[in-house]
Formats: structure tokens, C-alpha cells, sequence
């Protein structure tokens, strides 16, 4: 799948009763890891509309990728390495906040001004999981 069939899918979800976080990260986990069926999405789901619909704190688009990241590359046992991890997530913050100017959910709706339905979030969504989707390409160029 291309990286714009995965923005696209992003935004349907979104579009369709998914919220951001829950979006992103459903599209990055069925489309990156080895058994998607697991991933429990409801756990995007505080993350909805900042922390908890708020529109305060951590983008949820933000959110949802860093869960996505910790599900694809996180540990299940302590004292294992997850510098991948941090790593990944860590440059998708960089590219995040280089492209939105924020990670705050408050500041990046303050910017977009008015929108229609979210229309602007949605776009968001879409391209931060086309973002992520570039830094996980190249991580995996990296392990191979």
C-alpha cells in the first residue's frame, strides 16, 4: 500500500467515527505489523481531541503515533533495549512539530482557526501518518 492510500485511510477513519489518535494508529498498526487483529485500538481512545477531548495537552494525532511506534517496536520485558523505539518516536516529534509548529492540540486548533467538522484534524491525521509511515520505512531499510 502507498504512502497516500494510507493518508487517505487514515482520514476515512477519522471521517467515518474514528478520532485522531485512534485513526493513525489503526491505519500504522494494520498496515505495519505482523498480526493487526491484536491491537487493542480502544486504547487511542483517552487521546480523542487532545487528552480526553479537552483539546488540551498532546495532539491526539501525536499520541496515536507514538502508541502505534510502542506497539510495533516497544518491550513486553524489563531491561529490554528500546532505543528503536525512542528513536522513531522521537523523529516523528521532530517532523511533527516541524511541520504543525505545536504538538499542543489547543495551539494546532488555535492555528487552524475555523474548520468544518474537523476537516482540518482530518487532513492533520492523514498527513502525520504519512509522516510516520516515511520514518518507519526507513527504519526498516536500516534493520535489513
Amino acid at each position: 500500500m502507498l504512502k497516500e492510500e494510507l493518508e487517505k485511510k487514515a482520514f476515512d477513519y477519522f471521517n467515518t467515527g474514528f478520532c485522531c489518535a485512534e485513526a493513525l494508529s489503526k491505519t500504522i498498526i494494520d498496515h505495519f505489523a505482523e498480526k493487526p487483529e491484536n491491537y487493542p485500538v480502544k486504547v487511542a481512545s483517552g487521546f480523542c481531541g487532545g487528552v480526553g477531548r479537552t483539546h488540551a495537552d498532546l495532539c491526539g494525532a501525536l499520541a496515536g503515533a507514538v502508541l502505534a511506534v510502542g506497539y510495533l517496536y516497544g518491550r513486553t520485558e524489563q531491561g529490554k533495549d528500546l532505543s528503536q523505539a525512542c528513536m522513531i518516536t522521537s523523529e516523528f516529534r521532530r517532523q511533527f512539530l516541524e511541520m504543525f509548529g505545536s504538538t499542543n492540540c489547543a495551539l494546532i486548533l488555535e492555528s487552524f482557526g475555523e474548520q468544518e467538522k474537523y476537516i482540518k484534524c482530518k487532513q492533520l491525521t492523514g498527513k502525520a501518518t504519512g509522516m510516520l509511515y516515511d520514518i518507519l520505512i526507513q527504519a526498516k531499510s536500516k534493520q535489513t
